[in-house]
């Protein structure tokens, strides 16, 4: 019998086992929300709502030189402090080991003296499942210690942000509700497909225009395919080279007024492979041999998005999907630009005119 029971529960599978895992994690949230005094609880999910906040705007805030950058990183700092003060006397076990966590993560990246935003990246991961987490927490709180309403950081009172989707969502954000929730599916069957370990961060999708959700779903679909197969390494290479197991993939989305808006979309991962570009173009006869070794950046660039380069080892791929990223970007009228430094980052920025001006590049597609 115990031979029998031992075996069964060895092969559970991962997918199975992170499941149950889920759910002995909300288990034991929701009884520790029971368990603790009403008032203490309500006005520390008041604060926990404006920290979720306050993570998430400054985590949206960019920084264009190192000071910003510091800046971010003393804002973020203070909102997980203050997070910890309202927890005096609460004992909500999973929040805690969060927000030890998290402090951890934005503690070591603090420690660095050249840090940038890429090195942010893993700790956006950390500090989104706390967000998550503290979301859930409110959700489940909602029976017995209700928070009637929510001073925002803009001085507004309404409902506490994150806890309208757990009601009624309002039907202009259904659609981008519904956008978050495939790339989070998609995320999922990727790295199980490709035996990889990756943290998906979206933030501000919720401000995509309704009419775009269906072009920028495959938009950046075909962006997050390519980050896990191609962009991020496994996770044994990963800490061969000194970086965290689980990589990052960062999508967000900003309003930027009149000047439009912008789409980004980054991977901590190995960057552009530029041997493996040139020798899959080479194949097609694109380049010749001895033009691979000085091929300039802007060309190799423009190589990947050519229909018909592929780099996968499946000789059933065509190498359409960055020619089809490049196509849907025209057509919203916007403007596709491409970092990458081998062996940290590939970083797309898209910049798209404000939706009067669709008009000028063609209505698009939804």
């Amino acid at each position: 019998m115990t031979d029998d029971t031992t075996q069964t529960v060895a092969q559970v599978s991962p997918a199975v086992q992170l499941e149950l895992d889920m759910l002995r994690d909300q288990r034991d949230l929701y009884r520790s929300l029971l368990l603790a005094e009403p008032e203490s609880l309500r006005s520390f999910l008041r604060i926990a709502l404006k920290t979720v906040e306050g993570v998430r705007v400054s985590l949206r805030t960019p920084t264009r030189d190192h000071a910003a950058f510091r800046r971010k990183i003393e804002r973020l700092r203070a909102e997980l402090s203050t997070l910890a003060d309202a927890m005096l006397g609460l004992h909500l076990p999973t929040v805690s080991v969060r927000l030890a966590s998290a402090q951890s993560a934005l503690g070591e990246v603090e420690a660095r003296d050249a840090a940038t935003g890429n090195d942010l990246l893993p700790t956006m991961v950390v500090l989104e499942e706390l967000c998550s987490h503290i979301t859930i927490a409110v959700d489940c709180a909602a029976v017995h210690v209700p928070i009637e309403s929510y001073e925002s950081a803009d001085g507004e009172v309404g409902a506490p942000p994150g806890t309208e989707s757990s009601a009624a969502p309002a039907a202009h954000e259904s659609l981008q509700l519904k956008l978050t929730e495939a790339l989070e599916q998609l995320a999922e069957k990727a790295t199980a497909e490709h035996g990889k370990r990756v943290g998906l961060v979206t933030l501000g999708l919720e401000e995509i225009p309704e009419e775009w959700v269906g072009t920028l779903f495959d938009t950046l679909g075909q962006l997050l395919r390519n980050a896990v197969e191609h962009g991020i390494e496994p996770s044994n290479v990963r800490v061969e080279h000194g970086k965290p197991a689980i990589g990052t993939l960062v999508i967000e989305f900003v309003a930027r007024g009149a000047d439009g808006y912008e789409l980004n979309v980054q991977d901590d991962g190995g960057g552009l492979d530029a041997e493996r570009i040139c020798a899959a173009a080479v194949k097609l006869g694109w380049m010749k041999p001895d033009e691979a070794p000085t091929v300039a950046p802007a060309r190799l660039m423009g190589l990947l998005f050519q229909p018909g380069l592929t780099t996968a080892a499946d000789p059933r791929r065509h190498g359409l999907g960055m020619s089809i990223v490049r196509d849907h970007v025209q057509r919203l009228g916007g403007k596709l630009q491409l970092s990458s430094k081998r062996g940290r980052f590939t970083r797309y920025r898209i910049t798209l005119p404000p939706r009067e001006q669709q008009a000028n590049a063609g209505r698009p597609a939804s």
